[in-house]
């Protein structure tokens, strides 16, 4: 079986990366220690739908200087039946969500504001 060593949740073979706190899962669980982090210090700034959307957002937020964590609650029952059906939290430190959720306004805002393809000298009138 494999376990997470923070958590310390057993998984079923095969799994490899724990969905709760996102390590990667061992074969043994090391000596019992306190968790590197409590999970609950850790918030949602976005729900996304993709892994690579996620990527975006986990990068620009790394390039702001916060540490950033994926959960995917992907359901992986209902994807092989129904295809894609991804739900993933992009979070943050509970002492950063402020701070994050404003620089990602920001740049939504920039996001926005930029023409889009096509736009460019394009008589509207």
């Amino acid at each position: 079986m494999a376990w997470c060593p923070l958590c310390r949740s057993e998984y079923r073979e095969g799994v490899t990366v724990c969905p709760e706190c996102g390590k990667a899962l061992v074969d043994e669980l090391p000596s019992e220690t306190e968790p590197e982090w409590d999970p609950t210090d850790w918030v949602t700034v976005e729900e996304v739908g993709d892994r690579a959307t996620a990527a975006i957002v986990e990068g620009f937020l790394l390039e702001q200087g916060f540490p950033v964590r994926l959960l995917d609650r992907s359901d992986s029952e209902l994807v092989t039946t129904l295809g894609e059906l991804s739900i993933i939290e992009v979070q943050v430190p509970a002492g950063d969500l402020d701070r994050a959720l404003d620089l990602l306004a920001e740049r939504d805002e920039a996001l926005e504001a930029e023409p889009g393809p096509g736009d460019e000298g394009e008589d509207r009138g």
